[in-house]
């Protein structure tokens, strides 16, 4: 039926009038459409991440650590056995060779600070060798609780006893500091020809340390990503409001006129054709509603587009490019073009160079975890030089589960990256400078300001006027690149001085 004729029928009109809550929940519902995934997707990365990852990093972090001190120990184990072997083959008496196996355990030090230990009890218990306890070597120790009222020693003896080796937890001063009792986990072994159980252990707080330090950064990258994510999506909903508005001006002034026009029909019949012809200006105006609409919704492509790195959409069964932004491909890119030819100028795949580690290529651990990840490398630009990027990839899954396409982008750490070398040159230089030092002792007062530095007699010098003087260091003055691009920025890189 043409538009003019379902005008002239006052049912038509009255079957196609839309009431304004039946508007309001359809723009709701799209509202809903687009903020709900972006806010399901954060909540999931958030549950996955502190329900699944955190404990099985903590556990497997544990385990990492009582396989450490259980070889340790047996090192250590190692040390008396091949001592004990001498005593049965007549080189040193019993009493030699555990004064001998008693100073090497002492100095044995190993972790952080390098101030974790080996202890040694007999099976009475008495303490034989402790290195921050000295005062209980030679001690009965059987009485020896910690603050929950544990014997530790006498759990020693009963776990050698009843196993030769194993674990066991308790209270325990941390390190060389009396004061500072903590939960400790320790790994002991008996060596039975002299009596004797040699035992090492962690602290539990170094694992929840390490876990609270994941958890801080994983706390971080979920408010990045729900900043971005609420960024997107408020951008969008932005767009939809514009284009509602536009929509809704349309259909209120679509529905006045029909319910105008259903008061008016059985009087106003000869003044059909204007109202016909009225509402046909409407539709068009309904019709170029529509088409911003649509110029709103491919204004969603050109954010991708304006984004200032490299942004593209890689097929994970041939690698080839799907979609990238200029700052990707500047000069555009053949249908074929594949990531590692675009990134790294090569035909072979990634996983294809030996000098390539399997956790070197983003798809490959996108495809292997299905989660997110972001990796450091170099990629060879236009020029044949090496810049590094922080490449971060996004899986994409089709309906069945599987990674089809990898959304990546890269970021620019070049800067970042020199800033990190010269600083590991300059620390180079520093000791290096610091192994010629004379007298450079104690506290030396320098103007935080100025940097000169004040002598014995009160006056201030220049620094390499101080250092050339207490030290064999001698100075020669030029410019670095960076100094020289601030003060002198009209001068070419191949006119500074070498």
């Amino acid at each position: 039926m043409a538009l003019h004729e379902q005008l002239r029928s006052p049912q038509v009109l009255i079957l196609t009038k839309t009431p304004h809550m039946d508007i309001s929940n359809k723009r709701s519902a799209e509202y809903l459409k687009i903020v709900a995934p972006a806010v399901m997707a954060v909540i999931l990365f958030v549950v996955a991440a502190f329900g699944l990852f955190l404990p099985t990093y903590r556990e497997r972090l544990l385990n990492d650590k009582k396989e450490m001190i259980r070889e340790l120990t047996k090192t250590a184990w190692n040390i008396l056995a091949g001592l004990e072997r001498k005593e049965r083959n007549g080189e040193m008496t019993r009493e030699q060779a555990q004064h001998a196996a008693i100073e090497q355990i002492r100095v044995l030090r190993y972790g952080d600070g390098n101030k974790d230990y080996f202890w040694i009890n007999d099976m009475r218990p008495h303490m034989v060798m402790h290195p921050y306890r000295t005062d209980l070597e030679g001690q009965d120790i059987s009485g020896f609780t910690d603050p929950n009222d544990v014997h530790l020693f006498v759990e020693f003896v009963k776990t050698v006893k009843s196993e030769n080796e194993g674990f066991v937890s308790y209270m325990w001063q941390r390190k060389d500091n009396p004061d500072n009792i903590v939960p400790k986990l320790s790994f002991v072994k008996g060596f039975t020809p002299w009596g004797w159980i040699i035992g090492t252990g962690i602290y539990l707080d170094d694992v929840r340390q390490e876990t609270e330090l994941l958890t801080r950064r994983l706390i971080y990258t979920s408010l990045a990503i729900l900043a971005m994510v609420s960024f997107m999506s408020a951008l969008s909903i932005l767009q939809n409001l514009k284009a509602s508005r536009l929509r809704k001006n349309a259909e209120n002034e679509l529905l006045d006129y029909q319910n105008h026009l259903e008061e008016l029909i059985e009087e106003r019949t000869a003044d059909l054709q204007q109202a016909n012809d009225r509402l046909s200006e409407e539709i068009v105006e309904r019709r170029q509603a529509g088409e911003v609409i649509l110029q709103q919704r491919d204004m969603l492509s050109t954010v991708i587009e304006s984004l200032p790195y490299p942004f593209y959409v890689i097929n994970t069964a041939d690698c080839k490019i799907v979609m990238a932004n200029s700052a990707a491909a500047p000069d555009g890119f053949p249908p074929d073009t594949t990531c590692h030819l675009l990134s790294h100028g090569s035909e072979k795949k990634c996983s294809e160079h030996s000098e390539h580690s399997d956790d070197f290529c983003p798809m490959e651990s996108v495809m292997r975890t299905g989660k997110a990840t972001i990796k450091e490398h170099g990629h060879v630009n236009g020029e044949g030089k090496t810049t590094y990027t922080e490449v971060h990839g996004y899986p994409i899954f089709d309906k069945a589960g599987e990674v089809t396409q990898m959304i990546e982008y890269m970021v620019d750490i070049t800067d970042r990256k020199l800033a990190e070398e010269e600083r590991e040159r300059l620390i180079s230089q520093l000791q290096a400078a610091l192994e010629d030092i004379k007298t450079l002792q104690g506290i030396v007062p320098i103007c935080a300001f100025c940097k000169q530095i004040r002598d014995d007699s009160g006056y201030w010098n220049q620094l390499e006027k101080y250092v050339s003087e207490h030290s064999h260091a001698e100075f020669s003055h030029a410019i670095c690149p960076k100094c020289m691009a601030e003060r002198y920025p009209d001068v070419d890189d191949d006119e500074q001085p070498g």
